[in-house]
C-alpha cells in the first residue's frame, strides 16, 4: 500500500468528505454512545481527518487537552476550525510517538489503512493512562463486497473475532459489528461517493472510458440492478 498515494487522495477528499461520509458519521456517532464517561483530562485522536468526529467530541465531551494525528497535513486547517484549541500533529499514524499519556484514545475509520494493525495496537497501549479508555471503528470483511467482486482487489479486512484476539493486552469493554447497505442509481454513482471519501486510494490508475464502462457493467451484473455499496463497521470499546 502506498501512503504517499493515500495521503494525496485523502487530502483531495477533504472538501467532500463529511457530506458524503453517512456511514462514518454513523460510527463516530456510536463511538460517543460507547463511552463510559462523558469527561475526560486527556484526549488523543487518531486519524482525525477533516474532524468529522473531532466536532463531535468537542461538542459533546469534557476534556482539558485535546490532540489529534493525521497524516494529511492539510486536515490542519478542518480541526482549527472546529477549535483553536486542539492540537494537531502532522504524523503517520503507525510512526507516531510521543512523550504523553491519556486517559481517552479515539479513532473513526481509520485503522484499515494501517500495514500493520496488530503492531500498531499493541504499541498504542503506552500511551494510554492505567484505566484509559480506547475506542475505535475499524471495518469488516464484508465491508465493500462489491467493489471487492468487480475489481478483485481489497484491504485487508479483520473479523471481530480476528480484532479480539489483537487486543488480548486490553481489557476488552465490548466488540460488535453491523452492516450498513447503501442504494445508489448508478455505478458511477457509487465511483463518485468512494471518490469524495477518499477511498479511490486503493488505486492510482486513472480509468479510460472503456475501464468505466466495464466496471459498470460488471458492477450491474453482480447487483442484478439493485446498486448497493455495503460497509461493515466494527467497534471495538477497550480498558488499559
Amino acid at each position: 500500500m502506498k501512503k504517499e498515494l493515500i495521503r494525496r487522495r485523502f487530502a483531495k477528499s477533504l472538501p467532500t468528505y463529511s457530506k458524503s461520509a453517512i456511514v462514518q458519521e454513523i460510527m463516530a456517532d456510536n463511538i460517543l454512545n460507547n463511552l463510559p464517561e462523558k469527561e475526560y483530562s486527556d484526549i488523543l485522536e487518531l486519524g482525525c481527518g477533516c474532524g468529522l468526529l473531532t466536532k463531535k467530541i468537542v461538542d459533546f465531551i469534557r476534556y482539558d487537552t485535546f490532540d489529534t494525528v493525521d497524516m494529511v497535513e492539510e486536515c490542519k486547517d478542518y480541526i482549527f476550525k472546529i477549535s483553536s484549541d486542539i492540537n494537531f500533529i502532522s504524523q503517520d499514524l503507525e510512526k507516531f510517538s510521543c512523550d504523553k499519556k491519556y486517559d481517552l484514545i479515539v479513532s473513526n475509520a481509520s485503522f484499515q489503512w494501517l500495514e500493520n494493525l496488530p503492531e500498531f495496537i499493541k504499541n498504542i497501549k503506552y500511551y494510554l493512562k492505567k484505566d484509559g479508555i480506547f475506542v475505535f471503528t475499524i471495518f469488516g470483511k464484508k465491508n465493500y463486497k462489491e467493489i471487492t467482486k468487480v475489481m478483485k482487489t481489497s484491504l485487508k479486512y479483520y473479523s471481530a473475532e480476528e480484532l479480539r484476539n489483537m487486543c488480548a493486552d486490553y481489557k476488552i469493554l465490548n466488540i460488535y459489528d453491523e452492516v450498513k447497505v447503501l442504494n445508489f442509481k448508478t455505478p458511477l454513482d457509487v465511483l463518485h461517493h468512494i471518490k469524495n471519501t477518499g477511498v479511490n486510494a486503493l488505486s492510482q490508475t486513472n480509468w479510460t472510458k472503456s475501464d468505466l464502462n466495464r466496471f459498470s457493467e460488471d458492477y450491474n451484473l453482480i447487483c442484478g440492478g439493485n446498486i448497493t455499496l455495503t460497509y461493515h463497521p466494527v467497534y471495538v470499546i477497550l480498558k488499559g
